[in-house]
């Protein structure tokens, strides 16, 4: 890890121990995020970290962002910092808007949601709907795909221009549908999609950010169950010196420690140019993982792990709907066999060590 980084992640790490501890993100269930928090870490510049300078971002790479998101699943922060930076911002910034400041939602978020461009007597008009947008509720703009039939567009629309219903994950997180009737467009508003920006891009970043989302929150479990289980007295002694306690501590710690790797390496590999096979394995292995560690830290720590006064429930809640985001690990294991069925048997290996 290079020095800048390294101060980075100090930096953004200290920011979450301060202003997203238990009770912040116990105090966001309602409002569904933390004004708060976002105030510090937009001050901070933080949820723009991976966007290019001159187009309103921090500047950094896509690795420096994925670093920053793993913290952001690690403390649980109820913040929209995948849909700000690596999903909304890398839209516009690619097709050469600028980014606003604020909140962002970025859709469509499911396969087969689409959006209608269309040409009106004044500008542009945009129609359509979007199926459990992440943080349309509370976002500033929602940043969308949108089609003409020719081409692919970027439209960045006000939120209080579109019907947005209610909606939250497990964890509380707005998870929202919005409806869009012929909302017009202001000509800064809507851009032809960047090379690369297509909606198949955008769903393999979206799975990408939930890959890196798992592994901080496993990271926040494994901490949680060893710190747990080195308290809990049982027949004399602390669990954690009973053997089949660190069996499972030991298989929590190789599920985080897998989890990280498949995510950060596909973030890497994103960012040097293409990671379709990366980000389907990391998105599957992550998926996997948050299933596991999720039943192992629930096991160490008995009944108290799943009440709303301890602090687990709320990496576990976070694990169990982001896993089933931008894809459950089945529908990625089916397109990655599919994939790989079709480039024939000679591509196999390559890709698989290349």
């Amino acid at each position: 890890m290079s020095e800048e980084r390294s101060l980075l992640l100090d930096s953004v790490a200290r920011i979450f121990a301060d202003h997203c501890d238990q009770q912040a993100v116990e105090a966001a269930r309602e409002a569904g995020w933390s004004q708060p928090l976002w105030r510090v870490l937009e001050e901070a510049e933080v949820p723009l970290i991976g966007v290019p300078q001159q187009a309103g971002g921090a500047g950094g790479g896509l690795s420096d962002a994925a670093a920053v998101l793993r913290l952001a699943g690690k403390f649980c922060a109820p913040v929209p910092l995948a849909e700000t930076g690596m999903l909304a911002g890398w839209m516009l910034a690619a097709s050469g808007m600028q980014v606003p400041r604020g909140p962002l939602a970025a859709g469509p978020a499911r396969r087969g949601d689409a959006l209608a461009l269309r040409r009106g007597a004044s500008g542009w008009i945009v129609s359509g709907t979007l199926e459990r947008v992440p943080w349309a509720a509370v976002a500033s703009r929602i940043v969308a795909l949108a089609s003409d039939g020719a081409r692919d567009y970027v439209v960045a629309v006000d939120p209080s221009a579109c019907a947005i219903d209610a909606g939250r994950n497990l964890a509380h997180e707005p998870r929202n549908a919005v409806r869009l009737n012929d909302v017009a467009l202001r000509a800064d508003d809507v851009a032809q999609a960047g090379p690369g920006v297509t909606p198949a891009a955008l769903y393999e970043r979206g799975a990408l950010s939930r890959a890196i989302l798992i592994a901080g929150a496993l990271e926040r479990c494994l901490e949680l169950a060893v710190g747990y289980a080195a308290q809990r007295v049982q027949f004399g002694r602390p669990i954690a010196q009973f053997q089949a306690i660190q069996q499972e501590l030991a298989r929590l710690a190789g599920e985080a420690a897998a989890a990280h790797a498949a995510a950060l390496s596909a973030a890497g590999v994103l960012e040097r140019g293409g990671a379709s096979l990366d980000i389907a394995a990391a998105k599957i292995r992550c998926g996997e993982a948050a299933h596991a560690g999720s039943a192992i830290a629930h096991q160490v720590h008995g009944a108290i792990g799943a009440t709303r006064e301890y602090v687990l429930q709320q990496a576990t809640t976070r694990l169990w709907s982001w896993r089933n985001e931008f894809g459950s690990e089945g529908q990625w294991a089916e397109r990655l066999g599919t994939d790989m069925l079709a480039a024939g048997a000679d591509a196999f290996w390559p890709a698989l060590t290349g």
